[in-house]
């Protein structure tokens, strides 16, 4: 009964106070605080949904909790986003009293929030459970909020940038415990490791279904390379989505050998080689052209920490296919581990321009160009040890 008086008063307190915020931001046309504020209130009424099945017996929990982590993955996005935008976009601070009284009502929302998780620690229904991640996800509304005010009033030069990490940071939790609700709603309320190894047997029975769905990833790194480039005029960046996409290209052809004959399999691993080399052999060229006088793009800090993490992401994605497919022979798997490396080698040349624009002074390009040439002449090396490779299995694949 306690916990439903608490449930009340939060749930009329908690929207008032969002209104504020929401109100004070429309009147000084201050987005990121309206942005806040939305998240805040989706975060809400998927809580609100939690609260209502507080009431009701587990097997109804159980089949009403499906979806509704999937709800949160929008203002989980929506901070991520925000905290994007506050490096491309100027920051309207609000005059002094509105600002700090906005970053009090932002910290009383985060204190609302962990007060209802307090109260739920010892309910241990599947809603509950989900309600305690969710007020755990909706913390990173306030929090990003009362955080980048107090930022932009104390300081100003590095406001941006610290207030994107924070916020990035936030955000990135968030969509971490969204995923999580949607994954252990999914797999039966079990525990976040048991759903996690659930999944990964799912994968491993279905690798063929998520080797295709890899080849999306692809062409998302592609349309995101090639948007980058844009915003940034910066041709180095288009050049790595053509690699890509040259990538992109190889994968699929990999992907295709698994329903293939042995001898039309060798044909396609071999094709794969060829993509992987001359797309290395034309990295290379254009690397060698900025010892003859061509320069690298000097890229803002902001737009540099933006691709080293991207980059790192795409880093952690073939490192990982790698790893999964490290103990196969088949020519499928050997394709794909020879994509992931290739692309990864490529990663250090992006992630390395990328820092060295802003960390270091004078012009990069020599510097630069090496690594292109280092690590594209690795990659060439790659691509050509599978067309070799191919000619062995064909040879061992001929009869005698």
């Amino acid at each position: 009964m306690r916990l439903l008086i608490n449930m009340r008063v939060f749930a009329w307190i908690y929207p008032l106070l969002i209104g504020i915020i929401l109100v004070t931001g429309l009147m000084n046309n201050a987005w990121f605080e309206i942005i806040c504020a939305v998240c805040a209130a989706l975060f809400w009424l998927v809580q609100l949904r939690f609260t209502t099945l507080l009431k009701k017996d587990e097997g109804i929990q159980k089949k009403q909790c499906k979806s509704l982590g999937f709800f949160l993955l929008l203002p989980s996005e929506g901070i991520i986003a925000a905290g994007v935008l506050l490096l491309f976009w100027p920051f309207s601070l609000m005059s002094t009293p509105i600002t700090y009284g906005t970053a009090a009502i932002s910290a009383a929302l985060f204190i609302f929030l962990l007060f209802q998780m307090i109260t739920l620690i010892k309910n241990t229904s599947p809603a509950g459970r989900l309600l305690r991640l969710t007020l755990g996800a909706a913390m990173s509304a306030p929090l990003s909020l009362s955080l980048t005010l107090v930022l932009y009033i104390t300081t100003t030069d590095e406001a941006a940038t610290l207030s994107c990490m924070s916020v990035g940071i936030f955000g990135t939790v968030a969509l971490f415990i969204a995923v999580n609700i949607a994954m252990v709603s999914l797999c039966g309320y079990k525990s976040t490791r048991n759903s996690i190894k659930i999944i990964s047997t799912l994968i491993k029975d279905r690798k063929l279904l998520f080797a295709r769905i890899t080849i999306l990833r692809d062409a998302f790194l592609v349309t995101s390379k090639t948007a980058i480039s844009v915003i940034s005029f910066s041709f180095f960046m288009f050049a790595n989505a053509m690699y890509s996409a040259g990538m992109g290209v190889a994968r699929f052809y990999a992907v295709r050998m698994h329903a293939q004959g042995r001898a039309r399999q060798i044909k396609s691993y071999r094709f794969v080689g060829v993509i992987i080399s001359a797309a290395s052999i034309c990295y290379v060229i254009y690397s060698v052209r900025l010892f003859g006088g061509g320069k690298t793009e000097s890229y803002p800090m902001y737009i540099a920490l933006v691709i080293a993490l991207y980059t790192f992401v795409e880093f952690g994605f073939n490192v990982r296919e790698a790893f999964r497919l490290r103990k196969s022979k088949a020519l499928e798997a050997k394709a794909l581990r020879a994509i992931s490396l290739s692309s990864t080698l490529l990663c250090f040349v992006l992630t390395q321009t990328a820092i060295m624009s802003f960390a270091a002074e004078g012009d990069n390009s020599f510097t630069n160009a090496l690594a292109g040439v280092v690590f594209g002449g690795l990659a060439t090396l790659v691509g050509l040890y599978i067309i070799l490779d191919s000619l062995f299995q064909k040879k061992i694949c001929e009869p005698q």
